[in-house]
């Protein structure tokens, strides 16, 4: 904040804001503008042997340099328009260093069990005498294929907000949920093709 005359602080922009956003804005738009289009040699949807569209090797890329063109396009605005105030002290202290280490162990932790939640819980119950499938054959058959994708998840996704707001609550619960089931609709329902996470690695 800048001290004014009468000794009260107001907001003021921060030139590290501004200036992230609009280092990733530009390489978004190069990319969709100039490295996409001399790279890739596949279409954004492209049309199978059998006939149906399916996301061809420009999707994904394209869906990831928009969205991260479209999240520093609103950095740049929010920096401009809505000032915040300023940081006391620029120094990296051991707090800094304490909130990097939680954050990677809560999306650690939540890929560790997005990994691994469904092959050992398949590797459990053939063991108990009620599959005798592995999970490589089990990896397109509910409820397995979806097991580890939702549990580590919203664990993941929940911890995150929880360690944000101090606190868990019922929005944030519900909003966790959400976001799942339109993953696994728009990756599972309408992108049939496209194995949920991590099951293509198995």
């Amino acid at each position: 904040m800048t001290p004014t005359a009468n000794g009260t602080q107001r907001a003021a922009r921060d030139p590290w804001d501004i200036g992230f956003g609009v280092v990733v804005l530009a390489f978004a738009l190069i990319s969709l503008l100039v490295w996409f289009p001399n790279d890739i040699r596949g279409g954004f949807i492209v049309t199978n042997q059998v006939g149906k569209p399916e996301p061809g090797d420009a999707f994904f890329p394209v869906i990831l340099a928009s969205l991260m063109g479209g999240l520093a396009a609103c950095q740049i605005l929010f920096a401009v328009f809505r000032p915040r105030p300023e940081a006391q002290g620029s120094r990296i202290t051991a707090d800094n260093f304490k909130f990097l280490a939680g954050f990677c162990l809560v999306v650690g932790g939540g890929l560790a069990v997005m990994y691994w939640l469904g092959p050992i819980l398949v590797a459990t119950l053939n063991d108990a005498g009620v599959l005798d499938k592995t999970y490589r054959q089990l990896t397109d058959a509910y409820p397995y294929k979806l097991i580890g994708y939702v549990v580590g998840g919203f664990l993941m996704t929940m911890a995150l907000i929880a360690r944000a707001e101090g606190r868990i609550r019922p929005i944030g619960i519900s909003t966790t949920v959400l976001v799942i089931a339109a993953l696994i609709f728009i990756l599972d329902v309408l992108l049939y093709n496209i194995q949920l996470p991590p099951n293509a690695d198995y």
